[in-house]
This record gives structure tokens, C-alpha cells and sequence, in this order.
């Protein structure tokens, strides 16, 4: 458990940097958003383009994307459902802090840490699960908080939603990369070495923005919310995502633990900007910055029990 303790500990160190340059006020933090903008969209945008389109020897497992699907899925309704009998929240409120159980920060957290412990396998487990975010799990959470807000607008959600996703620069990547894979077009040594040193920026500066984010949130004290949101993201998911990826057959063996790795780091640090048009913005802000330092904690404890 140190060794494990001690193997992610600076993945946290480079999260405080970001944190103690902002707070401190050695970095502006107007700085942060371009920052954050070339990490989701240039950075990023490389990593799963890599991870997808370059490594020909591996692919994309059915399996394994239907697992993870069906774990975030049942996260998503069982929190919901608690939040709404024990906390006795509002729909759309429900959906939302639901949201925060199921979403899982793959991009700023998940890929750093499965890159340091599971090498090569951590890029092929990040494509795919931000396949599940990015194409199922966001739109269908803001989709069913708005539908729940709003009667009689169900039609405009999903239209809203499908341009989401249409638009959104990580599908694109992921449809790019697919179609690069599956014709076999050869991209040349220099685009393939662009590529793979943009992606190799997406760890520490996402790394960096995580801490950046956390120093220029806003905490509230609504803290049965944010033990909720916390013990559901932190605990509840990962044990769905594990029970899916085993009883799901053909889900390779190898990828069982990073899966459940990224299930249990916290949630994404866009969740405070999705929330905040309900009314729960300081409560996702607060939620964020508890489970991303109780997760110093907890992603040790996954990793002793995977490894």
C-alpha cells in the first residue's frame, strides 16, 4: 500500500504546484482557461487520436466498452435514486448530483495516473472511456436534468444533445482516428512524432489545470450533498464498473484493473460549469476539491486491491 501510496504521490505533488501557483498568486489565474482550453483541445485531442489511430496492434474492445457503459449506467440511476429518497432533492437536482457519481475525470486524472502504473494499456482504456463520457454518459445526464426541469421540451434537449456530440472535439477525434484505423492510412513518421509529442503534454499540463481549477473554486457547506456526490463517485462507482467488467464475458483480463481505475478517480473538473445552471455550482465545486483529496486516499486503495 506505501509503495502504491508513494508510486501516485506525485501525480497529487503536480496537482498542489498548480494549486499553491494560483493561490499563491505567482500565476495569474485568468491565465488557467487558455491554459485548460490547450489541454482538452489540442493536448488531449492528440492522446486519443494516438491512442486510437497509431497503435495497430491493439483495439478498441466491445466488451469492455459495454461494461464500463453498463457500470456508469447503474452508478447514475442508483445515485440518482438515493440522492432523491434519502436527500429528498428535486429531479433535475438529482440528475445533476447523480452526474457527479458517474463522470469520471479520464482526461485530467484517470490517464496520468493508468499512464505511471499500467503503461501503454492506460492510452487504449482512456479512448474508450471517453467514448462512454463524451458520447453516452454527459449528454444523457444534462439531457435528463434538463428534460426533468422542463415539460414539454424533450425535443429540443435531444436536439441540443445530438449537436453536443456532433460537435464535440473529442468525438471528432475519435471518429477521425477510427476511420484512420480502419482503412489503414499510414500518416508518415513526422505526423505521427507531431502527434505523439502533443499527447505527450496532455498528462502533467492537465495535471497542473486540476490544481489551478481547485484554487479558484468557490467551497460551499452543503456537505450531505457533497458526501454523497463523494462516496458515490469514490466508492460506488468503481464497485459497479468492477462487478460489470467481471460479469461481462470477454472483457480481457489486462484491462479489468485500469477500468476500475479510472471508475474511481473523481469526477471530471468541467462538473461545477455543468451544474452551475441548476443551482449547484458552489455544491459541484465543493465536491470536486473533497474527492479529489479524499482520492489521495482511495485510488491508493483501488490499486492494492487490482495490482
Amino acid at each position: 500500500m506505501l509503495d502504491i501510496f508513494l508510486t501516485t504521490l506525485p501525480i497529487y505533488l503536480m496537482i498542489v504546484v498548480g494549486f499553491v501557483s494560483v493561490r499563491s498568486g505567482y500565476l495569474d489565474g485568468s491565465l488557467i482557461g487558455g491554459l485548460s482550453q490547450f489541454t482538452l483541445k489540442v493536448a488531449l485531442i492528440a492522446l486519443i487520436f494516438s491512442a486510437i489511430a497509431l497503435p495497430r496492434d491493439s483495439a478498441l474492445n466491445t466488451p469492455f466498452l459495454a461494461a464500463y457503459l453498463a457500470g456508469s449506467l447503474a452508478t447514475l440511476a442508483l445515485g440518482f435514486a438515493l440522492v432523491r429518497l434519502v436527500l429528498r432533492q428535486t429531479a433535475p437536482e438529482g440528475w445533476v448530483l447523480a452526474m457527479g457519481m458517474a463522470c469520471s475525470n479520464s482526461g485530467f486524472l484517470g490517464f496520468p495516473i493508468a499512464s505511471l502504473v499500467f503503461g501503454p494499456e492506460g492510452a487504449v482504456v482512456f479512448a474508450m472511456t471517453m467514448t462512454v463520457e463524451n458520447v453516452v454518459m454527459l449528454p444523457l445526464a444534462t439531457l435528463l436534468a434538463g428534460a426533468a426541469g422542463q415539460s414539454g421540451r424533450l425535443g429540443d434537449l435531444l436536439v441540443q444533445a445530438g449537436r453536443r456530440i456532433v460537435t464535440n472535439p473529442l468525438m471528432i477525434a475519435v471518429t477521425l482516428a477510427l476511420l484512420v484505423r480502419l482503412s489503414g492510412l499510414p500518416l508518415g513518421a513526422p505526423i505521427s512524432r507531431t502527434i505523439t509529442t502533443l499527447s505527450a503534454a496532455a498528462a502533467p499540463v492537465a495535471l497542473f489545470v486540476i490544481g489551478a481549477a481547485m484554487a479558484q473554486a468557490r467551497v460551499s457547506g452543503h456537505w450531505r450533498r457533497v458526501g454523497a456526490i463523494a462516496l458515490g463517485k469514490l466508492a460506488l462507482h468503481p464497485a459497479l464498473v468492477a462487478l460489470a467488467l467481471f460479469v461481462v464475458p470477454g472483457v480481457p483480463p489486462g484491462l479489468i484493473p485500469v477500468g476500475i481505475l479510472f471508475a474511481a478517480v473523481p469526477m471530471l473538473t468541467i462538473y461545477p460549469l455543468l451544474a452551475a445552471p441548476f443551482g449547484l455550482g458552489a455544491v459541484a465545486s465543493t465536491a470536486l476539491i473533497v474527492s479529489t483529496g479524499l482520492s489521495v486516499l482511495t485510488v491508493s486503495a483501488v490499486l492494492a486491491l487490482v495490482l
